[in-house]
């Protein structure tokens, strides 16, 4: 199944995610008017859903995302893990997941 979904964060910056899923998160693709850095640490952000189940709830998002960016050491501008987590629970509950 395919969810979309979109947040706006604290300071007006907006995180849409597309997440492909089943019974887990199976892919995740994060797009947004925010900043990352370096750029290639989006993969690892999206990685970090990658498994979780989709009852998952925003604050164990927010966690693995955490994680993922401190291990890549990532710099987060206009976004943080919460908004993200946000998003791709709303995109969740609007495909009925």
């Amino acid at each position: 199944m395919l969810g979309e979904g979109s947040c706006k964060v604290p300071g007006g910056k907006l995180v849409r995610v597309r997440v492909e899923y089943g019974t887990t998160i199976e892919g995740v693709t994060i797009t947004g008017d925010f900043f990352l850095h370096p750029e290639e640490g989006i993969g690892a952000l999206e990685e970090s859903l990658q498994g979780m189940g989709v009852g998952a709830g925003e604050e164990a998002m927010a966690e693995a995302l955490r994680r993922a960016a401190e291990a890549g050491g990532l710099v987060m501008v206009g976004i943080t893990p919460e908004g993200i987590a946000k998003a791709v629970r709303g995109a969740l509950r609007c495909a009925g997941g």
